[in-house]
Order: structure tokens, then C-alpha cells, then sequence
């Protein structure tokens, strides 16, 4: 452990950097000393670890008060292209890439956005397929009772990675059986949002493949009524359309 400093070195340091000590005493290199600034000559405070560390008066020429004049004088940001828009401004903070809120807006809608969000969905889609003990009761009651009729796989990620809940490759269906967080926001974790996005990108790669997409809407607990009932409608649109 560094010996302390004795008040004499403290007070030589600050002058050999211009400025005056004002403070009769000095403990540690946490303590709040009073100094006399020597750009603008005012008195103000500091704490000496800061001091070392050359934050010394930034804003000794500003007539605003600061507190204690030992923050870092702010850099400027040199001007950058907005993400979206493209034309150059002046952003106020570092983590700042976008010029205005209007492009802010705008952000979902330019390509590398989209493609961007395509493929996470895609890959959330891909570990959501995976984790078959998600499967609710009633989609696990559905599926077998698709089963006495058709020749289905369930879960599987046939469309490019996507799956299907329940899924008739002889009928061209797949089967969405959406409970209540694709509808509802259900926890501070959980992205409504990003529920949804995926299953639109979802049906929309199901079609393009040829296949339909048929969504059961389940905002409850497990109920056999409610599954049989939902089974028969899907029944009869099959016969409907024949």
C-alpha cells in the first residue's frame, strides 16, 4: 500500500499545475478540497484522486455552476450518416445513429432491418420448434385426434426451419395451435412484438411453400370440450372444401 500523502506534496502538485490550495488540511485522495482555479481564478471543489487524474476546472470559463468543476469536458462527435435516412448530422450522443424520430419510425421498414429481424425470428423459431415440452394439453389433445384421421407429424420444422404445431403433409395444412402470448403481453420477458413477427414471417413461409395455414386461437386452460369442438370445425371446413 502507496504511503499517504502529507498535505506539503498535495499542495505543490496542485500549484505546479497552475492552480492554488486553498483547504488548511488533506486526509486522503477522496477528500473534497477547496481550490482556486488558475484560468478563471474561482473557487470551487474537487476531490484530489480526480485532480491526479487531470479533471482539474472544464468549465471554469462557463458561468453556469458545475458541480464540484471536476467532470470531463465533453467531446465533440464529429458528424456521421443517419442509419436510415443517410443524410449527415450531429449526433448529441455516442450511442446515437439515427437523426430524428420520424427515422426512428422508420427503422423497421429498411431492408437490413427486416433481414435482420427475419433471421432471428427464424432462429427463435428453430429453438421453439425444439422444445417440445411447451406443447400445451389441449394441442397435444388436438394432435391426436388428428391423428385417427390423418397421417400428421407435429413440431416439426419442415418450412425452411419453421415448424407447424400439427402438420398433414397429405392434406397441405398446417396447423397453428396459438395460445394466449400471441396475443396478449403475459410477462416483462416476453416481446409481444417479437411473438408476433414470427408469426407472421411463419405463415408466410408456409404459404409460399404451398401449404395453408390453419391457426386455432387458445386463450385458456386445458379443456377437452373446447379441443373436440375446435376439431369438428376443422373437420368440416376440410369437408367444405373438398
Amino acid at each position: 500500500m502507496p504511503a499517504r500523502l502529507r498535505y506539503e506534496e498535495v499542495y505543490e502538485y496542485i500549484r505546479s499545475k497552475g492552480y492554488e490550495l486553498l483547504s488548511k488540511e488533506y486526509s486522503t485522495a477522496t477528500t473534497l478540497l477547496n481550490i482556486r482555479c488558475g484560468v478563471c481564478h474561482k473557487e470551487y471543489k474537487q476531490l484530489y484522486s480526480n485532480f491526479k487524474k487531470g479533471y482539474f476546472h472544464p468549465y471554469c470559463q462557463n458561468e453556469e455552476k458545475k458541480p464540484f468543476g471536476g467532470y470531463k469536458t465533453p467531446f465533440k462527435l464529429a458528424p456521421i450518416p443517419c442509419k436510415v435516412c443517410k443524410k449527415e448530422f450531429k449526433p448529441k450522443y455516442a450511442r446515437n445513429t439515427i437523426c430524428s424520430t420520424e427515422c426512428t419510425k422508420n427503422l423497421y421498414n429498411i431492408p437490413e432491418y427486416l433481414e435482420r429481424a427475419r433471421l432471428n425470428c427464424k432462429k427463435a423459431g428453430q429453438q421453439s420448434a425444439a422444445n417440445q415440452s411447451r406443447r400445451s394439453k389441449n394441442e397435444i389433445y388436438f394432435s391426436e385426434l388428428c391423428s385417427q384421421y390423418f397421417e400428421i407429424t407435429t413440431n416439426e420444422p419442415f418450412f425452411d426451419g419453421w415448424d407447424a404445431d400439427v402438420i398433414i403433409h397429405s392434406e397441405k395444412i398446417a396447423i397453428l395451435w396459438n395460445g394466449v402470448w400471441h396475443y396478449k403481453q403475459i410477462s416483462k420477458t416476453q416481446s409481444l412484438l417479437q411473438v408476433q413477427t414470427r408469426d407472421r414471417l411463419k405463415i408466410s413461409v408456409i404459404e409460399k411453400m404451398g401449404y395453408t395455414p390453419y391457426i386455432i386461437k387458445d386463450m385458456g386452460k386445458y379443456n377437452r370440450t373446447f379441443v373436440e369442438q375446435e376439431f369438428e370445425t376443422f373437420m368440416l371446413m376440410q369437408i367444405k372444401y373438398e
